[in-house]
């Protein structure tokens, strides 16, 4: 065997070797945090202000409630499911899933609304085993099906106490892990008057996960009319 065909042979072991061993991460990463240690919350207890105070999340998107979209595609990443509502409680019994109500009535942003999953996580028996909180906005039908898997898998690999999406140069904060342990310092923070989930980032260890996924209305919410429009137009053409 001459020395170029050693050179060459060593060369495509070692590129061999190096995607095995990239794989081999990847696959132990996602192994390590299983599906059966994250609960779910979807965030729909806001006020929906920019839409005329009406429960957004029932707001009706080809022919069923835009929450459907959102439980359908987040039921199937999680081992439990909840909803984060806070009025009109009765409407979306209909969906047959726990309804976690904020700690207090002063609509005080996501935050509140991941902390009261957090402790309801926590506190309830049949949770045992769950360490994790994935969050989904309840405005959102358009996401990936594996966004829990991603984030996961990073956060494993940085060892970090949150992750959270990164999309087209846009943080998605309320698409978003977090490990249970963080119930203490969320609890600090909302009393500081923090409200929102990106203001809390800096303080935490916290991780972007890079979302690629490009398809046309992936992470845009529903805030007016004119997105719910948008919205209808894609899912048709679908």
């Amino acid at each position: 065997m001459g020395p170029r065909l050693v050179k060459s042979t060593s060369n495509f072991i070692i590129r061999v070797s190096r995607a095995i061993f990239s794989v081999f991460n990847s696959l132990l990463a996602l192994t390590m945090i299983s599906k059966s240690e994250i609960g779910g919350v979807i965030l729909a207890g806001g006020k929906a202000s920019r839409m005329d105070f009406r429960d957004k999340a029932l707001v009706p998107l080809h022919g069923k409630p835009l929450l459907d979209y959102v439980v359908s595609k987040a039921a199937a990443q999680v081992k439990k499911l909840v909803l984060s509502v806070n009025h009109n409680i009765e409407r979306y019994q209909v969906f047959e899933l726990p309804i976690v109500s904020d700690r207090d009535a002063s609509y005080a942003g996501p935050l509140l609304g991941i902390l009261s999953a957090m402790h309801w996580f926590r506190n309830a028996q049949a949770n045992k085993g769950i360490h994790y909180l994935a969050c989904f906005p309840g405005d959102v039908p358009e996401f990936p099906h594996d966004v829990v898997g991603q984030l996961a898998q990073e956060l494993n690999k940085q060892s970090a106490a949150v992750a959270y999406v990164y999309h087209r140069d846009q943080i998605q904060p309320l698409f978003s892990l977090w490990h249970l342990d963080l119930i203490e310092q969320i609890e600090a923070a909302v009393a500081a008057g923090l409200y929102g989930p990106k203001l809390l980032f800096g303080s935490l260890k916290a991780v972007a996960v890079n979302c690629d996924d490009n398809s046309p209305g992936t992470f845009c919410n529903i805030n007016s009319a004119e997105d719910l429009n948008a919205a209808a137009a894609l899912i048709a053409r679908k």
